[in-house]
């Protein structure tokens, strides 16, 4: 485990925790993102979350994946990628932020600025010279948060998924410039 704060810590992701990471999934993404999907994005979490998927996603040597606990119990999951490139992004020493998704009973507790803040900091350690990630346009919120965090728009783009509505499939890729010199 990796504490990120008092009550709040990083435990990394198996194969053998599929099941739990699917169930997990489950439960927090369809709440919050059910709106882009013509099926509620069950189709999405069984996709990117089976187990092929997640052997397949761990086996990546710069791959970091954790679930996120509060309180010792399991509300998310962050997953980042050190020195990936990006077209859009010059550099090549450069984090990306796969995912993070977080219970949204527990949204507006400052758990994702706290987790971002860790990324950041772990992030300037391995001497990453940015984050990047990218950024539904449609999901305000999130876009709101990660500007507020510094990031800046470097690209859109539209994702080709077949299963998510067309007018959701609206994307940002966005960059953090980090002062690791």
């Amino acid at each position: 485990m990796i504490s990120v704060i008092p009550d709040l810590s990083l435990q990394p992701v198996s194969v053998k925790e599929q099941g739990k990471l699917f169930h997990l999934m489950m439960k927090i993404y369809r709440p919050v993102y059910q709106h882009l999907w013509f099926d509620d994005g069950t189709s999405y979490v069984a996709s990117q979350f089976n187990l092929e998927q997640l052997q397949r996603e761990l086996s990546t040597p710069s791959v970091c994946y954790y679930f996120v606990h509060f309180k010792k119990e399991p509300i998310g999951i962050l997953r980042f990628l050190k020195d990936s490139t990006t077209s859009a992004i010059k550099e090549t020493n450069t984090t990306k932020l796969h995912r993070i998704y977080l219970d949204p009973s527990v949204h507006g507790q400052g758990i994702g600025k706290a987790l971002m803040e860790w990324l950041i900091a772990f992030s300037i350690t391995q001497d990453q010279q940015s984050i990047w990630l990218e950024c539904m346009d449609t999901q305000m919120a999130a876009y709101h948060f990660y500007k507020q965090l510094g990031f800046k728009t470097v690209e859109a783009f539209t994702l080709d998924s077949p299963t998510m509505r067309s007018e959701m499939r609206g994307m940002l890729r966005m960059k953090l410039n980090l002062n690791n010199s």
